[in-house]
């Protein structure tokens, strides 16, 4: 196989891979809204201790939008998250079988926060493993 072939089809696999990268991130946020607005989640995911789930998810979310978007500053994958966990929240506030709850969101935003912190701290450790590996 050539070097051209190589080339060509590693420039197929990367749309893809990006495509796949955002897509899991987007039907991470699909899911987040969709256990949300649900009349009874805890007969979805079972009745755990609310404040670690919701903690818990948004930690994975700030890893998932990090994955998806590297090239977003920080600050704005914070910012996205924040808005859409707040915009659940609000959601929440109109349905009847849900409610508004600040504790929620203060679980949502560390979690956010330590996700990003995570995904940032892991690239850092890697950009310094190929650094110090260079043959």
């Amino acid at each position: 196989m050539s070097l051209q072939n190589l080339n060509a089809g590693s420039a197929l696999v990367e749309p893809m891979w990006t495509l796949c990268k955002q897509g899991q991130f987007w039907a991470l946020l699909a899911i987040y809204l969709l256990l949300g607005t649900a009349q009874q989640p805890q007969q979805v995911v079972g009745d755990y201790n609310d404040l670690l789930m919701h903690f818990l998810g948004y930690l994975v979310a700030g890893i998932s939008i990090s994955i998806a978007y590297p090239k977003q500053s920080v600050y704005a994958r914070l910012m996205w998250l924040w808005l859409f966990s707040t915009g659940v929240e609000i959601i929440q506030y109109f349905l009847p079988w849900r409610s508004f709850d600040l504790w929620d969101m203060l679980a949502n935003t560390s979690g956010i926060v330590l996700g990003l912190v995570i995904f940032s701290c892991a690239c850092l450790i890697v950009r310094r493993n190929k650094s110090t590996h260079i043959v």
